[in-house]
């Protein structure tokens, strides 16, 4: 069947059948005169008009039939089309998605290379034991010590050793020797307590107060006695100062030919260093020993950096500087800026030997 032929209007036939007619009518009515043919030719124009126009509107209705069919068989097309690729998508089994591959694996970063720490830190990281009184008693008497007193090489007294001995503990004396002071320093031995105690006026300096400062970083305690800071504060001292949290405040001068003030006043009086393991110790009886010498030591401050705190000094309600005696460092540094000539034997004997139990005590409960 040809699907192109176009289709017969079912009005064709009657409307020729019409035009026909009305020809003939025409014809048999036609006159003999010019103006009948005109109109009869007029006539025939318009019949032929109609007829062209009618005949236009079945081309155009026969062109839109055809298209509509032509449409309606390629959606009939399409739709089976995309019903075939259903039906074989359907049949096809559904393809497994591939399994996700695991990320390879990946050996944990080596640590991070880090230096062997020194003795030093090693000890300061160490848990502080916990002792009982009886344990800390005992470690107190056994602590080993070190002393050094420059006043051994003078013929005088030695006050500090007598404090020393009046707590009756075992100690290595290097009196004045210099050289054996530094060989101890730079010994293996671990020193629990190292006092350095330079009142004559030939002073330690320089390289001993970097080997003192090496051993309180292991947590050895250290009492330095001296009346000169003032002169060394610049120098490898400094450090010492600034860990302790002090400074200088000014010279400890007096007029040469003048009676000077000495006094020394506790700051604290119920500071363990004034009461224990001697109660009543008083520096305000001075002898004024160095006559000679117009330098009385030093005053100290408090400065930022450190813990440090007055325990004495030459005026009774100055917290902060005029000191002479200061505690830090959780009481295992203790510095000491008179001299100890200065004052009654009883006095400055006795507490000495406060101080170096004090030292201890603080040695053994905030180091390891």
């Amino acid at each position: 069947m040809n699907r192109n032929r176009q289709p017969t209007h079912p009005k064709w036939g009657f409307i020729v059948a019409l035009i026909a007619i009305f020809i003939v009518t025409m014809s048999c009515d036609i006159p003999s005169s010019s103006n009948d043919s005109a109109k009869l030719t007029l006539a025939a124009l318009d019949v032929k008009a109609t007829v062209d126009a009618q005949q236009n509107i079945n081309n155009a209705e026969a062109t839109n039939q055809a298209l509509l069919l032509q449409s309606t068989k390629d959606a009939l097309d399409m739709q089976g089309t995309i019903q075939a690729q259903q039906a074989l998508l359907s049949a096809v089994p559904p393809t497994a998605e591939p399994p996700t591959a695991e990320p390879p694996t990946q050996e944990p970063p080596p640590p991070a290379q880090t230096e062997e720490p020194s003795s030093e830190e090693t000890e300061e990281s160490e848990d502080v034991p916990q002792l009982s009184e009886k344990e800390l008693d005992e470690k107190i008497k056994a602590a080993k010590i070190l002393l050094f007193e420059d006043m051994s090489g003078t013929g005088w007294y030695r006050y500090v050793q007598e404090g020393v001995d009046l707590g009756e503990w075992s100690y290595t004396d290097v009196g004045s020797a210099q050289g054996w002071f530094k060989d101890n320093l730079l010994s293996t031995t671990k020193w629990d307590l190292i006092i350095a105690a330079s009142e004559s006026r030939t002073k330690i300096q320089g390289e001993f107060f970097v080997y003192l400062m090496d051993h309180l970083k292991r947590g050895t305690a250290v009492i330095i006695e001296h009346w000169a800071l003032d002169n060394l504060s610049q120098g490898k001292v400094a450090p010492i100062l600034a860990k302790c949290g002090i400074g200088i405040y000014r010279d400890w001068f007096v007029a040469l030919g003048t009676v000077p003030n000495l006094s020394v006043w506790a700051l604290k009086p119920d500071h363990p260093i004034f009461t224990y393991p001697n109660e009543g110790i008083s520096l305000r009886r001075y002898t004024n020993f160095w006559v000679n010498d117009t330098d009385k030591g030093d005053l100290l401050k408090i400065t930022s950096g450190g813990d440090a705190e007055l325990v004495a000094g030459t005026i009774a309600d100055r917290k902060s500087d005029h000191g002479t005696i200061a505690s830090c460092m959780e009481g295992r540094l203790i510095i000491m800026t008179q001299s100890s000539h200065e004052y009654y034997r009883e006095d400055i004997t006795r507490l000495w030997e406060n101080v170096t139990y004090q030292a201890l005590k603080a040695r053994f409960t905030t180091a390891p």
